[in-house]
């Protein structure tokens, strides 16, 4: 029995030297990987995270989104002085209502840019990649059930390096993605029929306004809460998300009281962009439909003076 205790005390030991060492192995290499390839990444979601809690540039003007955000707005097009696109693929209010938070509790005066997505504000935690280097900053925004090895440095990267190496060196090599200042744009075209495909599944897709109560209560809890003008843009859809739709004047009314508040102003460009061609697909813009519209945003906050 003796010797049994001793086996099992040695071999506890044994594991914890273990563990010991591969933790002061990981340290440095976590914290290389972090500042070498996932903070040097402008496109990836841990780096935008990153940012806006850091950031504090007095005169930087936030975009904040889906990727509705991310693909159809050019930041340096918008406001050439400094814009940053803050847009993540796959995310929902949830997500871009965190940024909202962070955003005007810094000292800034500039206008907020949020990209409004048709059907409502809805909860979209994207890929969690995004959120492992600032876990305990984010994990309360999500639906995502909590991992401890998320907690972990060097651990908590298994199974991701190679999705944040790839997009460090997509963001450099990448000939058919375009990057300005955190947008990421679609270069290339799909064919006609490839094309026409989607527009056919989209018009067979029914479109439906849902109100989410808690974001939308969270959202106008954030707008009561500063003085900075907040704008509020629907970017170009294609004239088939418009076939099938129920509600659509539930959602427009929502729009108009959103607009009524004193801080809010609401641009409308779901409609201006017709040529099939400056579509990657029926909800996103190529990099030239993306150029396009983000001059004409340019042009709407010059006129409504919320830039000069």
């Amino acid at each position: 029995m003796e010797k049994q205790n001793l086996y099992i005390f040695n071999f506890s030991t044994f594991l914890a030297r273990i563990l010991i060492l591969l933790t002061l192995i990981g340290l440095p290499i976590s914290f290389l990987f972090e500042e070498l390839i996932i903070y040097r990444t402008e496109t990836n979601g841990a780096y935008k995270i990153k940012r806006i809690l850091s950031n504090d540039i007095a005169n930087e003007i936030p975009i904040f989104g889906s990727s509705r955000a991310e693909a159809n707005f050019v930041p340096s097009l918008i406001y050439e002085d400094n814009c940053f696109n803050y847009g993540m693929s796959g995310t929902g209010a949830n997500v871009w209502l965190f940024f909202l938070k962070k955003e005007i509790s810094k000292n800034r005066k500039t206008p907020i840019i949020i990209n409004y997505d048709l059907g409502g504000l809805k909860h979209a935690d994207g890929n969690v990649s995004n959120y492992i280097p600032n876990w305990k900053a984010t994990k309360d925004i999500l639906n995502i059930e909590e991992a401890h090895r998320y907690n972990l440095p060097f651990f908590k990267y298994f199974g991701y390096y190679e999705y944040y190496l790839k997009l460090f060196l997509n963001e450099r090599f990448n000939v058919t993605k375009g990057n300005d200042n955190g947008g990421n744009f679609e270069e290339n075209v799909l064919t006609r029929s490839k094309f026409e495909d989607l527009v056919k599944k989209r018009k067979n897709t029914v479109y439906s306004f849902t109100n989410n109560k808690q974001l939308l209560s969270k959202f106008t809890d954030l707008i009561n809460s500063t003085e900075r003008t907040i704008v509020l843009v629907i970017s170009p859809y294609h004239i088939s998300c418009f076939d099938s739709t129920q509600n659509r004047d539930e959602e427009n009314n929502l729009l108009k009281e959103l607009d009524l508040k004193g801080n809010v102003e609401l641009i409308d460009f779901r409609n201006l962009i017709e040529e099939d061609s400056l579509f990657f697909d029926t909800t996103h813009l190529t990099y030239n439909g993306a150029k396009i519209f983000s001059k004409k945003l340019k042009e709407a906050l010059l006129q409504r003076n919320i830039i000069n």
